[in-house]
């Protein structure tokens, strides 16, 4: 009765090990699903309208990437400069890197402070997809409201506008080498495909 026991312990061990590993394998292929199919290109912003202080980002942001999941929702991956906007002169650099984001044409709420007794602001942000042009450029739009700042906020960056404003920007992105999400490696603001 005892042997049998401990065969049933064994194989009870070996199953859950097996368990784990099939929980395991289920990582991966969740990456994969947020994967999307695209390209490394020039990306520059302009402003439509902005009445932040200071302004949002404009210009040339650097090789950045578009691309499609299989669904065909759009994803956009852009520096952290070119989202956030400017440095303000006495605040150095943005750290460089990358934010990637859904093109839903909705609106996506992020609060800013990480003390929940108190907020350094919001901002409100949307992604808008304007279309192809006759050459393959595509233009997106970038809406973002920022609510509620609070400059006296130890936690408030600042490179953040000052006061709550809005900001519309146009960006036209020029298509250029075949990449994919997984496969991006931040280059200082820009983009190289690892694969």
């Amino acid at each position: 009765m005892r042997r049998h026991s401990e065969r049933a312990g064994t194989w009870q061990r070996a199953i859950a090990a097996l368990g784990l590993g099939a929980v395991a394998c289920v990582g991966p292929i969740g990456v994969v699903a947020e994967d999307a199919s695209g390209a490394l290109g020039a990306m520059r912003f302009e402003t439509v309208s902005d009445d932040c202080t200071p302004q949002r980002f404009t210009g040339d942001a650097g090789t950045l990437f578009v691309g499609a999941q299989a669904s065909g929702r759009l994803v956009v991956a852009t520096s952290l400069e070119a989202f956030w906007g400017p440095p303000r002169p006495d605040a150095g650099a943005i750290v460089s890197g990358s934010r990637t984001d859904f093109v839903t044409g909705a609106p996506v709420e992020l609060l800013q402070g990480g003390d929940p007794a108190r907020r350094c602001g919001r901002l409100r942000y949307t992604w808008s997809d304007e279309g192809l042009d006759d050459g393959g450029a595509r233009t997106l739009l970038l809406e973002q409201v920022w609510i509620g700042v609070d400059v006296g906020c130890p936690e408030l960056f600042p490179f953040l506008p000052g006061r709550d404003c809005t900001s519309t920007r146009r960006i036209t992105f020029e298509p250029g080498t075949p990449c994919r999400l997984q496969c991006l490696r931040p280059s200082s603001a820009s983009f190289t495909c690892g694969c």
